[in-house]
């Protein structure tokens, strides 16, 4: 149980409605509290509202199960404005971007554009790959094989508006400088850099930017309306999120750092769009149920040992998840394989602890 940091009380700002299908998108199912019961309805509502500071930012929860869909707004997306969360307010995904980049990079591969044993030189050719006898692959850079410098670590001695401004073809320009911090295939080590270097594969093999592929190939096709890349400083996002970091005491903190580059982060969307999206996967519209299951399997480094996280998804027993935290934003995505359920929490607060929220839901559930 997440332990609660202020009693909302009668306080429960919130949004539960129906997804509206249009001519394209995913269909999902019956959304409502009708679906769920009154009694877990207020067991659901009693178990957010719990973790929640009275007057402050919030959470966007969506569960799909068994065919009943679940997606509510609790908080304020602008705790100045008092503007609540609802199912359509749109937050930085963070990091839960990556799986969408690696489904991506399987849309490419079933078109045959490309291969995951492709060196990534072979489509990235100014890459200065540190040891071309033992060249780093796609797949190293999905797994987080690749030994890479991190561009969001210490490797990183650039000033906040250098790396507001980084481009994916600027941080390729940079990672060329950097030592390596590994040998590929050796070890797993969770690495934003070989994202960022997907997307720009993703650019060079499609002929597009990373933005407008994602919209065509993935958004677009599932009736994801309120999803974009963020991909220029200057651009506005309709009904987004203010981003906080709320302090122990229970101070609201405004908190942003904004930047264009993409692929290990950078999408931003919905709990309504996300629905759209998990049903996509399970229906097979975006890659084959096999290429699915790939994206779901376990890594295996150079030695035939086996770690915990698949491409763009850490692998769990029966589940796939993922974790994405940034300046302003809190996610967790979490997605059974052998059951149509999911559930997925979205914070406009940096320090709420989403995975918490998601494990406290699925023991809820019965999970």
């Amino acid at each position: 149980m997440i332990t609660p940091l202020y009693l909302l009380g009668s306080l429960l700002l919130s949004s539960c409605f129906a997804i509206p299908l249009g001519e394209s998108g995913a269909e999902v199912g019956e959304s409502s509290e009708f679906a769920f019961g009154a009694k877990r309805t207020a067991e659901i509502d009693r178990l957010v509202a719990d973790s929640l500071w009275e007057n402050g930012p919030g959470v966007a929860v969506l569960i799909l199960d068994q065919g009943a869909i679940w997606q509510k707004g609790y908080g304020f997306s602008d705790v100045v404005a008092q503007r609540p969360i609802t199912p359509d307010t749109v937050f930085d995904l963070a990091s839960v971007s990556k799986q969408m980049t690696a489904i991506a990079i399987l849309i490419l591969m079933e078109a045959g554009e490309l291969e995951l044993e492709d060196a990534v030189i072979q489509h990235l050719p100014d890459f200065a790959d540190p040891n071309p006898d033992n060249p780093i692959l796609i797949a190293d850079l999905l797994y987080h094989t690749s030994g890479l410098a991190d561009y969001t670590g210490d490797a990183w001695q650039g000033t906040d508006a250098a790396f507001a401004r980084l481009t994916v073809e600027d941080h390729l320009q940079w990672l060329n400088t950097q030592e390596i911090e590994g040998d590929r295939a050796v070890e797993f080590e969770y690495n934003n850099s070989g994202y960022a270097l997907l997307a720009l594969i993703i650019e060079r093999v499609s002929g597009q930017s990373f933005g407008d592929f994602m919209a065509e190939q993935i958004f677009m096709p599932l009736g994801m309306n309120n999803t974009v890349v963020f991909a220029d400083l200057a651009q506005q996002i309709p009904n987004r999120a203010e981003g906080y970091a709320v302090s122990p005491e229970g101070k609201f903190n405004p908190s942003a750092l904004p930047s264009v580059i993409a692929g290990d982060g950078n999408i931003f969307t919905s709990i309504a769009d996300l629905a759209r999206y998990d049903q996509g996967l399970r229906n097979g519209d975006l890659v084959e149920p096999a290429t699915l299951q790939l994206a779901f399997t376990s890594g295996t480094l150079d030695n035939g040992e086996s770690f915990a996280y698949g491409l763009g998804w850490a692998v769990g027993a029966d589940y796939v998840e993922h974790s994405g935290s940034w300046y302003g934003t809190s996610t967790f995505y979490r997605h059974y394989i052998e059951k149509p359920v999911t559930i997925i929490v979205l914070s406009n607060d940096e320090n709420y602890p989403v995975d918490e929220l998601v494990d406290d839901l699925a023991k809820l559930l019965g999970y």
